[in-house]
């Protein structure tokens, strides 16, 4: 499990100013992070740390489909957009984004930024949809490759391993009784086909559901 997250300085601040509310202690305003030594006296630098760029954050994430990442991508959303490194602010920020970009907001219930919430919910259609419009983007290609590939990478590597082995890119989900799974499709004929599948409350195994996807997507190969 990881622990990282963005901007500790605001996330602990934040956290701090959460548990006072909780506990009904009277606050108000907005965490402000800020340098307040502006001219430090000479320092000897022991050592310097770089962040990983966002794609490779980003890349980090979908691989392992790491929720404690997710959640941190979502908050740092609402940091640089509001300036408040909370879930609410982050929802807020991404809400506002997939207006912007035209996103069917039609049954989408937004809530956190791992899809662990039960009240988180989308339809198929608008994930389809988003991901087609991504592909016309300067960052398409990052978000792409960052997808695990069937047969081979990240989640999916134990999936797909016979028809469709390395011609599908996609993040998978999983809740009890939910099973998801969306992406791109690289046909036989070199198209990029979108495709969602969103899987709830199904009997059997979690191994037949996968079973199934398959069978659902191998055909479009040869589209």
């Amino acid at each position: 499990m990881t622990t990282k997250v963005a901007e500790p300085p605001a996330y602990l601040a934040n956290k701090l100013r959460e548990a006072l509310v909780r506990n009904k202690i009277g606050i108000s305003g907005k965490v402000m992070p800020k340098i307040v030594d502006r001219e430090p006296e000479p320092r000897e630098i022991l050592t310097t740390y770089k962040s990983p760029t966002l794609s490779e954050i980003v890349d980090y994430t979908n691989q392992r489909s790491d929720n404690n990442y997710a959640e941190a991508l979502l908050k740092a959303n609402g940091f640089y957009k509001l300036g408040d490194q909370t879930v609410e602010s982050g929802r807020l920020a991404v809400t506002e984004h997939l207006k912007s970009a035209n996103f069917d907001m039609e049954g989408l219930n937004y809530m956190d930024g791992s899809g662990l919430s039960r009240a988180h919910t989308v339809t198929p259609i608008s994930q389809a949809k988003f991901l087609a419009s991504l592909m016309k983007t300067p960052y398409y290609k990052e978000y792409f490759n960052s997808l695990p590939v069937a047969g081979q990478t990240g989640t999916l590597k134990k999936m797909f391993l016979v028809n469709s082995n390395g011609q599908i890119f996609a993040k998978t989900g999983t809740l009890h009784d939910v099973k998801t799974l969306a992406g791109y499709i690289k046909t036989r004929n070199n198209k990029i086909l979108t495709f969602s599948l969103l899987i709830n409350k199904f009997s059997g195994s979690v191994s037949q559901v996968k079973e199934r996807m398959e069978q659902l997507l191998d055909p479009t190969l040869d589209l």
